[in-house]
């Protein structure tokens, strides 16, 4: 990076990358590609990683390994996980090293780490960040993740993989044997070589797959923020047989569970027409991605509406649950709201989409308001009003 390069990257950080590639195209004394790309990673790591961001010398490659790494949010919850299993930090190795957010959080601990990463320029990238940031303790291999711990003699405290989510034609994967490196081969030698395997798969992937397919599964780790949910933790640990718990984190909001129990629960159901002064409820992005649905009514409480309504109902607020909380203003059917003019409405088991819901109200989004379009136990079609709490 030139002393020119790095003025115009600190000068423009915060503008429109097209029209900048425009302005600096013609211009003799920098490489117009080489600094719209460092600004267009900054302004990606602005949002998730600011800590990178603020250091002028980290310095950042194409666009695709930032659009996969991690943020410092879901970085930093795979060490609140590592840091209650583990005991010692000896040795820690990642796979799949690519642009090294989930390896420098990770790593921190650690006597020695190690970072593998296949693409030789990204791995020189990082290894000098890495020295920009003052991180000492890791070694750097532009080699084959899978082949390093096939070959190591050596025993880690954690191994971590984050297998590419894309095909060979770029598109999208959602199961694990489609991921590249697929974990399923050589899953077994990760376990043996290791005290704690975490693996990070993509938010779409199946939960009831992943343990049908992984072995000594101990926890699943559902990861969300702002309700999105952004990945899925699996850890696994060798010899461990019993039944893994499920985790669900939406930012603040955390949740633990175990399947059985979800299935074996008989769940309560509110019956009533009387919604004076009630409260409702409705799960978090990440519990409704582990399916906990029945053990909810068991865990807090709360009755759910309706069997297929994962819309919850209890006579005051419920402060720790998780997901978001409002108190209901009236309920009543699509006729009852025609003077309402903006709203928020969501469609949960009901008959018409939202769209098309709110075409026949007429109504905007945005508001105070809130709208839960759903079916009540005794199948009834309802529009419940709310304000959130």
């Amino acid at each position: 990076m030139t002393h020119k390069e790095r003025q115009l990257i600190q000068e423009y950080k915060s503008a429109n990358v097209h029209d900048l590639a425009l302005r600096l195209r013609n211009s003799d004394d920098v490489s117009a590609k080489y600094v719209v790309q460092q600004i267009q990673g900054l302004q990606i790591m602005q949002r998730k990683v600011p800590f990178f961001a603020d250091n002028p010398d980290v310095e950042y490659p194409e666009h695709l390994p930032l659009e996969q790494c991690s943020s410092s949010f879901t970085a930093g919850y795979k060490c609140e996980v590592m840091n209650r299993l583990l005991s010692d930090y000896n040795h820690f190795t990642d796979l799949t090293g690519g642009f090294g957010v989930d390896f420098f959080f990770l790593s921190e601990k650690f006597q020695k780490a190690v970072y593998n990463e296949r693409n030789a320029d990204l791995c020189h990238i990082v290894s000098k960040n890495f020295a920009a940031l003052k991180r000492t303790n890791a070694v750097f291999q532009n080699a084959d993740g899978v082949e390093f711990i096939k070959k190591s003699t050596e025993r880690f405290n954690l191994i971590f993989i984050d297998p590419a989510r894309r095909n060979s034609a770029g598109k999208k994967t959602v199961l694990i044997e489609d991921c590249e490196p697929d974990i399923l081969e050589f899953q077994d030698i990760m376990i043996q070589k290791s005290d704690f395997v975490m693996i990070k798969l993509s938010p779409m992937a199946d939960i009831a797959d992943c343990l049908a397919k992984l072995h000594n599964v101990r926890e699943i780790h559902i990861v969300a923020t702002d309700n999105e949910c952004k990945e899925i933790l699996i850890v696994l640990q060798q010899g461990y047989t019993n039944e893994p718990k499920i985790f669900t984190i939406n930012d603040k909001e955390r949740y633990s569970f175990l399947l059985s129990s979800e299935r074996e629960c008989a769940a309560e159901f509110y019956q009533s027409n009387d919604f004076q002064q009630k409260y409702l409820f409705e799960p978090n992005a990440s519990v409704m991605k582990s399916g906990a649905f029945k053990i909810l009514t068991k865990d807090f409480p709360i009755q759910k509406l309706h069997p297929s309504s994962h819309l919850y109902i209890a006579d005051s607020d419920v402060y720790n649950f998780p997901g978001r909380r409002f108190r209901i203003v009236s309920i009543g059917s699509p006729k009852d709201f025609g003077d309402i003019k903006t709203a928020n409405l969501a469609v949960r088991n009901f008959p018409e989409k939202a769209e098309a819901l709110k075409r026949k109200l007429k109504i905007k989004d945005g508001g105070n308001i809130f709208l839960f379009a759903t079916t009540l136990f005794n199948t009834h079609k309802v529009i419940i009003q709310c304000v959130k709490c």
